[in-house]
């Protein structure tokens, strides 16, 4: 019977109109999509720790290794498998790997769990030569129970501590607590969407289990990211979980609980020496990879909608970018070009390929680039090469009974790359190769790569060249669905009698249900038994697959073009992605509430070393309105990756179809394209330190209580400070601004001081209300500041040709300094560069300009402008004592502006110094 309904299905078909559930409000105010599915395992989330567990005691004495000890474990008596095999024998490894990083994996003696492979794909470990002589940290134990610290050493504070909660450590299970303060400053914890950048610490869950899912708020979706920042007394330290199986972390008052199904505990730890909260994130990139380097190109604007019928409305897209002046730097074409949604192909009807290769063509021309999506899943067709060449490969996953995994995804029924095959990069080597030297394509957008699949298990196994029931699965009346699931559900169980007997873990059904929101572990992805290569089940490797994709992208790119720097956007990521790959937030909505926790998201993803990121501008699921997508272009405008993209069957939201988001539009990508100087700069010392390009401002000024909450606000870099409306009907917006700095309007250079409490012990800063009319986001300069700056142009390649000017900031001490970081702008390598460093004293009279100016093509200096100042000077003097004329101008009665032009200063030569009289 049931093959009969599958067969009425795939002759009848079902046209591609994909629903999406909109969000409701629980009694909790947040957001949660509806699931149909029938079979989700529900459970009563335990926030407990397991307080009958017995424990280990440590046996005989520790050992000395090449970085650090190792101290034996044995279980203690009592209750044991409590939700899977308890494992009798630990190992714990303590390396103290640097000044400010502690490493501490506690695993099996026998070695039979599956950590993070110590690869690429993975994390490739550090192999120090020995112990730090002088930690930031100092590591202590008891022995019985075991338990352990980590302790500060400037001021003896205990940053984790187990004491007085057990050890469990089983095959399916895992846990292990900390205690925290009471009222603990919990940031990161993800990937999950959350309205609050400071963690609930009272009773909060984080599931971490990559997931498709279309981003509800405080559920476990696309990347997997255990690692957080806690700020204490306004010293920061940092703590990273590293496993690719799933788990939940439970922030409860008092306390941080990990509970685990499989693998074992490695944490690494960050302590550094200044306790700043840039300095813990700047270590954790040390350890997982230093964010990307970006081109110049990048930080063009972008745009992008699923749901374009042919190609003529993306070429209309790009003029009417042009027409009404608004930048548009990168064309993206979603899953619409593709030949029934194929990867490598092209729709021959509405997409054709010379088509496509013309339009590729024509972007180039106007210095423009273009993108295209590549899926995870590649279809089960013995017509498509690129399943013909995976297969002469073997590079597919598999079934338990040696058979191939066979999802459903776009295509229909598809079978998912194991990029843990040796075999995988030489595969994935050519097909990137191929399709990218096709049309000379900019860059790639990985998506679906959880990888995601519509159906339960191998739901196509055997069905090679036969179309699904459905090709959007979920647009079937309930019944159907439920009836297919339960086939697909029973057909999957049978399957798992085909194990290896020597596996004894329940894969499919862990007895320990970790809060996934999809509900079972295999729902709308790999089934946790199919295999990866070396026997390994999708279990153990789940939240990497992303990430590993990521890696193998990245170096396929590089073979392709060894020396350009590769443009990669991915949608699952993990501890480490920012070194292959940027990322956007997913599928959001056009609501208020996403246009508000877009800064959230932003600010999480920096920390976990994803420099370059962002969110789908104006909202991807639903229809914007004109105020709500004016707003959003504002602050869009400022995401290191800026794009807007939205779903089909929703309203058109360019940012031309509405006069007052196109004027929104102008104006705030207007300032930031006068910033392409200075934001590639800030990406420069990202690549190099891992620092983030936007930042709270509690990771700039920790010691300030009142910033602890503040997640409305956007420091890029140290120097310019967003205070954006994300709130609706506004025409004014409440904004912080740190003392000991004046402040300066960009548009008016009009100064703004902040006061601050006279309590030291809990200093606060006070909340300045600013206009923001519809079309205006405030923006402002931090006092003490050097900008490097661009005429701002239609596209990055002419703005970048224009001269450079400097805008100088004084602050209250009549002093500022910034840098600027110049090379090609898209090269890996780079034989020559100039990193300038500049200095300005007004009571010296002086600007000093030193470093290095070996970049043989850089732009001249042609403006100099000093805002803050409150000098009468009516001259320059250049260092070969060539006299320059000023002006001044009154801007606002509290200060002139200083104007220098036509200075036409060589920045190859250097060190040089200007002298103001």
């Amino acid at each position: 019977m049931m093959q009969l309904f599958l067969l009425l299905f795939t002759i009848v078909g079902f046209y591609p109109c994909i629903i999406y559930s909109q969000p409701q409000y629980d009694e909790d105010a947040t957001f949660y999509m509806t699931v149909s599915n029938n079979s989700l395992q529900e459970k009563r989330t335990n926030y407990d720790v397991s307080a009958l567990a017995p424990g280990y005691n440590v046996v005989g004495e520790s050992i000395n290794t090449k970085s650090g000890f190792e101290i034996p474990l044995s279980i203690r008596s009592g209750s044991r498998d409590s939700f899977g095999k308890t494992i009798k024998e630990l190992v714990v490894q303590v390396d103290y790997e640097t000044e400010d990083r502690l490493h501490v994996k506690i695993s099996d003696k026998d070695q039979k769990q599956v950590p993070v492979p110590d690869s690429p794909l993975g994390l490739t470990r550090p192999k120090p030569d020995g112990p730090h002589d002088n930690p930031n940290y100092r590591f202590s134990y008891s022995n019985e129970p075991f338990s352990f610290q980590v302790i500060r050493v400037s001021d003896d504070v205990v940053l984790f501590d187990t004491t007085d909660y057990p050890l469990v450590f089983e095959d399916q299970y895992l846990e292990l607590t900390t205690k925290v303060p009471e009222d603990a400053n919990i940031y990161g914890f993800g990937e999950t969407p959350l309205q609050s950048f400071r963690r609930n610490n009272k009773r909060n869950i984080t599931t971490v289990f990559a997931r498709d899912a279309a981003c509800p708020f405080n559920e476990n979706i696309y990347g997997a990211h255990p690692m957080a920042t806690e700020i204490r007394d306004g010293k920061a330290h940092g703590m990273l979980l590293l496993t690719a199986h799933g788990l939940d972390i439970f922030n409860v008052q008092g306390r941080i609980t990990f509970k685990t199904i499989g693998g074992v505990f490695e944490f690494y730890f960050f302590i550094p020496k200044d306790n700043k909260p840039n300095s813990v994130v700047h270590a954790f990139t040390e350890l997982v990879g230093k964010p990307m380097m970006i081109s110049h190109w990048f930080l063009g604007f972008q745009h992008c909608r699923w749901g374009y019928n042919d190609i003529m409305d993306v070429e209309e897209v790009v003029q009417k970018y042009r027409k009404h002046g608004i930048p548009l730097e990168v064309n993206w074409v979603d899953i619409d070009y593709m030949d029934t949604f194929r990867d490598f192909t092209f729709d021959p009807i509405h997409f054709p390929e010379e088509r496509m290769k013309k339009m590729s063509d024509s972007l180039h021309e106007n210095k423009q680039r273009m993108v295209l999506m590549v899926d995870a899943g590649k279809a089960y067709s013995s017509d498509y090469g690129p399943f013909i060449r995976g297969e002469e490969l073997d590079v597919f996953m598999k079934n338990p009974d040696g058979s191939y995994f066979v999802g459903e995804v776009w295509p229909g029924y598809t079978v998912f790359p194991d990029w843990f095959h040796p075999n995988a990069s030489l595969y994935w080597d050519y097909e990137i190769a191929s399709f990218m030297s096709r049309l000379e394509l900019d860059g790639l957008w990985i998506d679906m790569d959880e990888p995601s699949s519509f159906c339960l298990g191998s739901c196509g196994s055997g069905k090679m060249d036969v179309l699904p029931p459905s090709f959007e699965p979920w647009t079937l009346p309930q019944k159907q669905q439920d009836l297919m699931h339960a086939y697909e559900e029973k057909a999957l169980n049978e399957l798992a009698k085909t194990l290896n007997p020597k596996e004894t873990r329940n894969l499919l059904y862990p007895k320990y249900v970790i809060n996934n929101k999809g509900g079972n572990l295999s729902e709308k992805t790999a089934a946790m038994i199919s295999y990866h290569y070396g026997d390994i089940p999708h279990y153990d490797l789940h939240n990497i697959y992303g990430h590993a994709e990521c890696s193998t992208t990245r170096n396929a790119m590089l073979k392709y073009k060894p020396n350009e720097r590769p443009f990669i956007i991915s949608r699952s990521t993990f501890s480490g992605s920012g070194h292959y790959a940027g990322h956007w937030a997913g599928d959001n909505w056009s609501y208020w509430e996403y246009l508000r926790a877009s800064i959230i998201e932003l600010f999480n993803i920096q920390m976990f070393g994803i420099s370059y990121s962002g969110s789908d501008i104006c909202g991807f699921n639903g229809n914007t309105t004109e105020e709500l997508c004016t707003r959003w272009m504002q602050l869009g405008a400022f995401y290191p990756f800026a794009r807007n993209h939205n779903v089909k069957n929703t309203i058109s939201q360019e940012p031309y179809q509405w006069e007052s988001t196109a004027e929104a539009s102008r104006k705030a990508l207007n300032v930031r394209y006068t910033l392409l100087p200075y934001l590639y700069t800030l990406f420069e010392e990202s690549h190099r330190l891992g620092t983030g390009v936007w930042r709270p401002l509690v990771f700039e000024y920790p010691e300030v209580h009142s910033y602890l909450i503040n997640d409305e606000q956007i420091l890029i870099g140290t120097d310019i400070l967003l205070t954006p409306v994300v709130t609706e009907n506004a025409i004014s917006v409440r904004g912080q601004f740190p003392t000991g700095h004046t402040w300066y309007d960009w548009y008016t250079y009009k100064p703004i001081s902040s006061s601050s409490s006279s309590n030291d012990n809990d200093p606060t800063e006070e909340w300045i209300t600013l206009d923001a009319p519809l079309t205006h986001i405030p923006v402002h300069i931090r006092g003490g500041a050097i900008l490097p700056l661009k005429d701002p142009k239609m596209v990055v390649q002419d703005t970048y040709a224009t001269p450079y000017t400097l805008l100088i900031a004084l602050d209250d001490k009549r002093i500022a300094e910034g840098r600027l970081y110049i090379d090609d702008g898209h090269s890996v390598e780079q034989p020559r560069i100039s990193d300038i460093l500049f200095k300005m004293d007004e009571d010296q009279q002086i600007l000093r300009v030193d470093g290095t100016f070996d970049y043989p093509q850089a732009e001249k200096l042609e403006t100099i402008k000093i805002i803050g100042s409150h000098a009468s000077w009516t001259r320059a003097i250049y260092d070969d004592g060539e006299e320059l004329e000023l002006d001044t101008i009154s801007k606002n009665g509290k200060g002139d502006v200083i104007i220098l032009e036509n200075a036409n200063i060589d920045l190859t030569n250097g060190p040089f110094t200007i002298k103001f009289q």
